[in-house]
């Protein structure tokens, strides 16, 4: 990913992501892994506020930076179903406010997740690539086409979902994608 000064890392050179930039609040570790884990696994609901609120700036800074419409990473109805929230869309009604303002749409429902893939948490970069592959359609096209679009995720670790999502995008027609997430694993 580029960094400030628009150098990219190693690993972003020999295989170069889809998306235009990725934003992180935090690196991912500590005390904000383990409220990040409980929001998202431990039904722990109310952390959605004070975590959405580290979000914000995060989003925020996106949206003026040229993004038209948000997008969440969708999860497959099987696993809504099981957690009962989405969690990444509960970050982003928290973080809302800043959307409103700066003119970006949020668009809860333009994708799907159309493969229920497993946990990624403990498979190779490689392995994740090829469990998400193809796992997302953009199910409300007409509000992708010609936009730059915000993919936003509590976490990015190996940037393989991320990455799917913003092909899924780009294929649909968008002119760009960004990314934005809580946590960046380094």
């Amino acid at each position: 990913m580029p960094s400030d000064d628009g150098c990219l890392c190693g690993g972003c050179r020999r295989k170069p992501f889809p998306f235009v930039r990725a934003w992180a609040a935090f690196a991912y570790g500590g005390s904000l892994t383990q409220a990040i884990v409980r929001f998202k696994h431990g039904g722990s609901r109310h952390l959605a506020r004070p975590l959405g609120l580290f979000l914000e700036p995060v989003i925020e800074h996106a949206v003026r930076a040229g993004a038209d419409v948000v997008c969440p990473v969708p999860l497959h109805p099987r696993r809504l179903r099981q957690r009962g929230y989405n969690q990444v869309l509960e970050l982003l009604r928290s973080a809302r406010p800043c959307l409103g303002k700066n003119g970006a749409d949020l668009l809860p429902d333009a994708m799907a997740r159309i493969v229920d893939t497993p946990s990624l948490g403990h498979h190779s970069p490689a392995h994740r690539r090829d469990l998400v592959a193809k796992a997302f359609a953009v199910v409300r096209p007409k509000r992708i086409v010609g936009k730059n679009a915000l993919l936003v995720d509590d976490v990015m670790t190996t940037g393989a979902t991320l990455a799917e999502g913003a092909r899924t995008l780009l294929s649909a027609g968008a002119r760009s994608v960004t990314v934005a997430v809580l946590a960046r694993a380094l």
